[in-house]
């Protein structure tokens, strides 16, 4: 705790904005409350689901669920609009309207009786969420200089996959009261609103022109960039089988408690959100290409060890190495992307990266479930997982010697 407080009260050197700047403790709080956010969406109704199946019994099931995933697929189609309206537009306005859209249309939750109503205002905050993650990771980008910005992003992804823990325990609390009540905690987005108005402002460019006013072509590195996002699919569709699978893997070994398994789930979103957390630490001493390599060949040793064990302990073991693995994958993948990208673009870019990192959760329990036509067994999907990690590794320590040398320190 005492090295999180430092890392959010420590300035950085610069900023690229106005002479008079807000206080640099207030802009971080902001930022990671917003980013923060961006994980209850699908995080605090999960316990809900049972007693919304419950309340709507005539409904099917699959509509019963869509309400849960739903969010997933609005942030996976509209992240890259968001992104142009924001470079388009303005940082702070999209994301001031986005935060009040998300409050008004995630606690509606609590007041709607109908499925079909409940399905629209999620597909909303859907639409929400996906403004609120890019431009608060291209704000990032925009206000701290590269030594900060590293640390920062490794922060943004710890208390976003702390929070993932955090808000799935607040929902089952107050899922015991009532269906509706995960709803309620939605009203966040209404909170948050007035502190962002009063603390952020519209960064400028490093030459002081406005980043929404000047018309000059920016070149994109698109081979990079699309290197970037395919990371991030993969790294989301390897974490995410941790929820979407494990739960049904440990069941096939005995009787177990839903407390035996939600530990074991969070499990692997805390060995990830500590590797997150120090990547400010080791990245001056890792290349992007080598923490990469080091992350897929952890993710491959945890995969391994779920695959053959049949223990219940060696399976948490398995998922704490791979949430060692993958936790690292999203900070490297934004730090890199804002190196790379200039920043009157950078909320195109990043609006792109949303997309396809909540794809990457969106589809992997399809993934899983083709694999399962070619494999008997989950265990065997986890092994096979493994494999395609290291075959990943290897392709990147080839493309780290040859076409991507540049990049070998950020």
């Amino acid at each position: 705790m005492l090295r999180l407080a430092f890392m959010l009260f420590t300035p950085p050197p610069s900023l690229d904005m106005e002479k008079t700047i807000r206080p640099l403790t207030h802009i971080k709080a902001v930022l990671l409350f917003a980013s923060t956010m961006t994980v209850m969406s699908g995080a605090i109704i999960a316990p809900a689901l049972p007693g919304i199946s419950r309340h709507f019994p005539d409904q099917p099931q699959v509509l019963i669920q869509l309400i849960l995933t739903i969010p997933a697929l609005m942030i996976t189609l509209f992240s890259p609009l968001m992104g142009y309206l924001a470079d388009r537009f303005g940082r702070k306005k999209l994301l001031l309207t986005m935060l009040f859209i998300y409050g008004v249309a995630g606690v509606s939750g609590f007041f709607i009786d109908r499925v079909d109503l409940l399905l629209s205002s999620r597909a909303l905050m859907g639409i929400a969420v996906a403004g609120i993650l890019s431009i608060s990771t291209t704000l990032v980008g925009d206000y701290f200089d590269s030594a900060e910005r590293a640390r920062f992003l490794g922060l943004q992804s710890s208390c976003m996959a702390l929070g993932g823990v955090i808000f799935i325990n607040l929902g089952g609390i107050l899922s015991d009261w009532s269906w509706r009540g995960p709803f309620l905690l939605y009203l966040t987005g209404l909170l948050l609103l007035p502190y962002a108005w009063a603390i952020l402002q519209e960064p400028k460019t490093s030459d002081g022109v406005s980043s929404t006013t000047s018309d000059a072509p920016v070149k994109v590195d698109v081979g990079r960039t699309g290197l970037g996002y395919f990371i991030a699919m993969l790294s989301m569709i390897m974490f995410y089988m941790f929820p979407a699978q494990l739960p049904f893997l440990l069941s096939q070994q005995g009787q177990i408690s839903g407390m035996a398994i939600g530990i074991a789930l969070s499990t692997a979103a805390l060995t990830a959100s500590i590797v997150a957390f120090c990547y400010g630490y080791y990245k001056p001493f890792l290349s992007v290409m080598s923490i990469y390599v080091l992350g897929f060949l952890l993710a491959a040793s945890g995969f391994v060890i779920i695959g053959f064990t049949q223990s219940y302990a060696m399976a948490i073991a398995g998922a704490a190495i791979s949430g060692l693995g993958l936790g690292a994958f999203m900070p490297n993948t934004t730090t890199w992307l804002m190196r790379i990208t200039p920043q009157r673009v950078r909320g195109r870019v990043f609006g792109g990266f949303t997309s396809t990192f909540f794809f990457g959760q969106f589809i992997s329990p399809v993934v899983v479930t083709y694999a399962l036509i070619w494999l008997d067994s989950l265990r065997h999907v986890f092994t096979a997982m493994a494999v395609v990690c290291c075959l990943l590794a290897v392709v990147l320590i080839i493309l780290g010697k040859t076409t991507l040398k540049a990049d070998s320190k950020l």
